[in-house]
């Protein structure tokens, strides 16, 4: 009667993870800027929450930002992460606790285009007749990475089976052979 009692109890006390409030971070590399989408697990955007953005190797904090109303903060790649070779971790604090990282790894910043300054002169839309190729591969780049951002979006906030679901499958599984056993065990008449 103890052992079942105390098996109650324990039961009633233990706590799980609180999950409810969980906010998810998103960062990628668009053009020359990083930009990143804040969102809690309800789908609703941060608003206004603390982004401090960190060398991954040397832990030095590079910028600061909160996020608009609709949970983005976009920032140029720091030019100090890029050129020391290493990627940014991005970490989010939407107060009371909720915070996360995401980190960007170095690979993408390498390959961001470099921010250029703007021409002192207005050139309209005629495109100077020395294209190279550097220059054709930055437009289309930038271009690609424009109409790709939406699909990136998705794809980072999928999240894949936890352990929860795989317990619950592999005792579905467990379950069905157990129902098939009984009628297999039954006497035919």
């Amino acid at each position: 009667m103890s052992v079942l009692l105390l098996a109650l109890f324990l039961a009633l006390t233990a706590q799980a993870p609180a999950m409810a409030h969980r906010v998810n971070i998103f960062a990628y590399v668009e053009g020359s800027d990083v930009l990143v989408e804040c969102v809690f697990s309800t789908s609703s955007p941060v608003r206004d929450g603390q982004i401090n953005v960190f060398d991954s190797i040397s832990g030095e904090e590079l910028l600061q930002g909160k996020t608009d109303d609709k949970g983005f903060f976009r920032f140029p790649v720091p030019e100090k992460a890029r050129a020391a070779g290493s990627g940014l971790r991005i970490r989010i604090n939407a107060g009371e606790g909720h915070q996360n990282e995401w980190t960007v790894e170095a690979g993408e910043l390498v390959s961001a285009a470099p921010a250029t300054p703007a021409p002192a002169e207005a050139q309209g839309n005629a495109a100077p007749g020395g294209l190279t190729r550097d220059d054709v591969e930055a437009v289309v780049n930038a271009a690609l990475d424009a109409k790709l951002a939406p699909i990136k979006r998705a794809v980072l906030g999928q999240s894949g089976p936890g352990v929860v679901e795989i317990v619950g499958g592999i005792g579905w599984i467990f379950g069905l052979a157990g129902v098939a056993a009984y009628f297999r065990s039954r006497p035919r008449d």
